[in-house]
């Protein structure tokens, strides 16, 4: 048996307006991601519900981000926030996490997360409309999905 087990590699890549997203490899048990992100823009709040939640390990590549997350499971619904630059290295976000992040300028993003991508336990939630005030910025680009999605307010887990 060959303990070298050759892999897919063949990435495949989304891109729109505000950048774009590449899933790496992906199989039951990781998924491994790479995106672009333009300055202004905010991907999430995302979370993966059980049985298909996922922790993800997380690094800014090259650029800045604010990176958000909320335990979902906390009816406080609580928003934490923190910048990320190239020097802060890997950084672990729990399962219990829905997770975004806001581009501060134009931002590459690596991610793992353990278990594959599961469309159907996928929450989305908005907090389009507090970022301003949050960030101090004044330009929010969302996608469809996420400007669709609903206020996190009305998360209820």
């Amino acid at each position: 048996m060959d303990p070298f087990v050759r892999l897919d590699h063949t990435a495949h890549r989304r891109e729109d307006d505000r950048g774009w997203l590449e899933v790496l490899y992906e199989s039951d048990s990781m998924v491994l991601k790479r995106s672009f992100s333009r300055k202004g823009v905010f991907r999430g709040l995302h979370v993966q519900m059980a049985p298909s939640a996922q922790t993800k390990v997380i690094r800014v590549v090259s650029g800045v981000i604010v990176d958000v997350v909320v335990d979902v499971s906390d009816p406080a619904l609580e928003l934490k926030t923190t910048t990320l630059t190239p020097a802060d290295g890997w950084v672990r976000i729990g399962a219990q996490y829905a997770h975004g992040f806001y581009a501060l300028e134009d931002s590459l993003f690596e991610y793992a997360c353990d278990g594959g991508y599961d469309e159907a336990s996928e929450q989305a939630w908005s907090i389009a409309d507090r970022l301003p005030e949050m960030l101090g910025v004044e330009t929010v680009i969302l996608s469809d999905k996420d400007r669709a999605a609903p206020p996190l307010a009305q998360a209820k887990i």
